[in-house]
């Protein structure tokens, strides 16, 4: 940084100075007390923008320390929330039908069908969308619609113990069903004999009036 003076500089003209090339103070401070000299300060610093210093060799371990903490901070929030020892059987893009408050959506997903429960995770903006336990699920079922392709396609109800119906629209549903189905006839969980109908609301969501059909 080489000294440079212009006493024709405007304010902008110091702050552009100080970001880009940056400013070196120096300074002796000496205070007296009844004439005796009793405190002496000797300064020296350097103002400039982040970019700079770093150019310059100034702060780097602290950058590099936090550019591994951000980055282990991201990782963390992206990583799919699975339990120590927790297997993954079945992964697949899914949407969920969102309809809280004044919103009403499908929210874009990942299905994680596991050999504990089955949840829904998106990364962007990390967050868990729904999870279940095998043994807290009542009932699941597909239901087809013609979509505005002209194509049939396959959505999966999920009925809790404990709530709601759950709205999934997978990119194969039949299989999600049959793999959840699967892995509760393993775990030994029987499936509530009555499925429970779908609320007129509900079944606007899916776009179809059929009625669902049953895991064997």
């Amino acid at each position: 940084m080489e000294p440079t003076r212009d006493i024709h500089a405007t304010l902008v003209d110091l702050l552009d100075r100080v970001l880009d090339r940056g400013l070196i103070l120096n300074a002796d401070l000496i205070i007296h007390v009844a004439g005796v000299p009793l405190l002496g300060v000797n300064l020296k610093a350097c103002l400039a923008g982040i970019e700079t210093m770093l150019r310059y060799g100034i702060w780097r371990d602290w950058d590099e320390a936090q550019r591994a903490v951000a980055t282990e901070e991201y990782r963390r929030k992206k990583r799919v929330p699975l339990a120590p020892d927790e297997e993954v059987v079945l992964k697949m893009f899914a949407s969920l039908w969102y309809d809280k408050g004044i919103s009403h959506c499908w929210r874009p997903c990942h299905l994680y069908v596991t050999d504990r429960r089955v949840f829904l995770f998106r990364k962007e903006p990390a967050e868990l969308l729904f999870e279940c336990r095998y043994e807290d699920v009542r009932n699941i079922a597909t239901t087809k619609k013609v979509n505005d392709a002209g194509k049939e396609t396959y959505y999966l109800n999920l009925w809790p113990w404990s709530g709601e119906v759950v709205q999934l629209h997978p990119s194969d549903a039949l299989v999600a069903r049959d793999v959840i189905g699967d892995r509760m006839r393993t775990l030994g969980i029987s499936l509530a004999e009555n499925l429970p109908p779908l609320t007129d609301d509900e079944a606007r969501a899916v776009g179809s009036e059929k009625a669902p059909s049953l895991v064997a």
